[in-house]
């Protein structure tokens, strides 16, 4: 039982970083398309990539955490 809700949990975190790089996509091609201000696109792009980073961390937890529920539950 512990696995299946450390699976739930992380799952959730794994979805929530997906659409919140979905957003921060979105924010950054917008601005690269409207903005001249170099500083922000920069930003916006690191802040991007950290969110995109974190969301195959989190894709890779949540893969391992099924994977020991699937093993220790059945």
């Amino acid at each position: 039982m512990f696995w299946t809700i450390v699976w739930f949990f992380v799952n959730m975190l794994f979805v929530v970083s997906i659409i919140a790089y979905l957003f921060m996509y979105r924010s950054y091609t917008e601005t690269k398309r409207q903005s001249g201000d170099f500083a922000l696109i920069k930003r916006l792009n690191a802040r991007r990539k950290l969110v995109g980073v974190l969301s195959i961390v989190l894709f890779v937890a949540m893969a391992a955490s099924f994977m020991i529920n699937m093993r220790l539950n059945g």
